[in-house]
């Protein structure tokens, strides 16, 4: 793989893929709070945002509601699955008949409806990301004002060793400063059960923020890609920092940002969009790719 090739690849992808991405629906900086519950449990095949339109119904599709819960909880932090891995379990038992407030018994029957009326797939980590949402909204409630972006600019000015930052000075972070904030105090590791790719799929929509220009998920489907195509042999190693400075290194035809390149790979080949593009997945999508020559089709590993 040359990298003119791959210059040529990536700058065919992106512009096919773009009509379809620049239509989806970013999100602004005043709904990060908002936003935080569905997308930072959107994990392991659990459908948040319909749980989440649950919790709305219900009235407690807050940080500050859902962290009440657990007020009066004096048990082990840690997940258990005897003790809160389904409806039956002790922990829900409780929950139903009051002992954690009348939250507790408006989030048992948001559970009850999603899995009785099968509203959505709960995956293999139902129960665990129930536990870390609750687990994780009473850490913001006790510790940070039940707020997810006042969290954020208190790490943020934590790292800068300043006493606060306003908002439009916050959207305004520049990339590399906002790496060096993830690398040296990342701002995950308070947040149960997020990591950094869905700390990155958390804040990677707000349209406000500056440093979003240059943010990437490496996720399953750019791998994909990178491995299918044959890029992936440009770069020496593998990692979310290398694939960022390749990118940043490369001369497209179009002035696309890391952020547009990422969405672009992602809309190409994920299974998610594979309706509507499915490419990088088969042979036979190959003859409808208008970079189809150049591109080594390294299909035998997958």
């Amino acid at each position: 793989m040359k990298k003119e090739n791959a210059e040529e690849i990536i700058d065919y992808v992106v512009t096919e893929a773009k009509e379809r991405f620049s239509n989806w629906k970013y999100e602004s900086y005043s709904n990060l709070d908002k936003i935080f519950i569905p997308r930072g449990y959107e994990q392991g095949g659990f459908a948040a945002s319909i749980f989440f339109g649950l919790l709305e119904k219900k009235k407690i599709a807050t940080v500050n509601c859902l962290g009440s819960i657990l007020e009066s909880y004096t048990g082990e932090k840690k997940y258990s699955r005897n003790e809160k891995g389904s409806l039956e379990s002790s922990f829900y038992y409780d929950m139903k008949n009051g002992l954690y407030n009348v939250y507790g018994k408006k989030f048992y029957r948001c559970v009850d409806e999603f899995l009785n009326k099968s509203l959505g797939n709960p995956g293999g980590w139902f129960w665990v990301k129930l536990w870390q949402m609750l687990i994780c909204c009473r850490h913001l409630k006790e510790d940070y004002r039940s707020s997810f972006k006042f969290y954020l600019k208190k790490k943020y000015c934590e790292f800068k060793n300043i006493p606060n930052i306003s908002d439009r000075d916050f959207c305004n972070i520049d990339s590399d400063d906002w790496e060096r904030f993830k690398k040296e105090a990342p701002p995950w590791e308070e947040l149960y059960g997020i990591g950094e790719n869905v700390f990155d799929f958390i804040v990677g929509d707000i349209k406000e923020f500056k440093f979003n220009e240059d943010s990437f998920k490496l996720d399953a489907a750019n791998m994909h890609f990178l491995n299918v195509t044959g890029i992936s042999k440009l770069l020496r190693i593998q990692s979310r920092d290398s694939i960022i400075g390749f990118l940043k290194e490369l001369n497209l035809k179009h002035q696309y940002s890391v952020r547009e390149i990422n969405t672009g790979i992602y809309t190409y080949c994920s299974e998610t969009e594979r309706e509507n593009y499915g490419f990088c997945r088969d042979r036979k999508k190959c003859e409808e790719c208008g970079v189809n020559e150049i591109c080594e089709k390294n299909f035998r590993s997958f």
